[in-house]
């Protein structure tokens, strides 16, 4: 973790200085720095995996709706990134257009589930 905090910390030193001399240098500075950091995101997934794993094991929750989960954390994570990235580099229409196809990927992923529940209620209210 101490080395996302100091890549982090450099790369916006860096941008700051090419800022003023190139201002394309400062952004493809920003967006490899983010992808350094996500690749080191990426890298810590198997713990998470592993750790999700032993839950459903503990747990009577379908794996079903743990892979949903941890494909509408993934959508959000990656959605937000990217709208982040946009922002900087000074397209807010873009970054707005990709937070909107965010939340409705989350809520085509989330659909299974919303149907299971409505099930659910209506089996308790019949």
């Amino acid at each position: 973790m101490i080395s996302v905090g100091i890549v982090s910390i450099a790369v916006v030193l860096l941008a700051i200085q090419f800022k003023t001399v190139k201002p394309e240098y400062s952004i493809f500075i920003s967006v490899a720095g983010c992808i350094f950091i996500f690749v080191v995101i990426l890298s810590k997934l198997s713990d998470i995996f592993s750790l999700v794993d032993k839950l459903a094991d503990l747990t009577s929750v379908s794996r079903e709706y743990i892979k949903i989960l941890l494909k509408i954390t993934g959508i959000t994570f990656i959605s937000e990134i990217a709208s982040d990235i946009s922002k900087d580099c000074g397209y807010s229409s873009v970054a707005s257009q990709v937070q909107i196809f965010g939340k409705i990927s989350v809520l085509v992923i989330s659909l299974p589930v919303f149907a299971e529940l409505i099930s659910k209620v209506g089996g308790l209210l019949s």
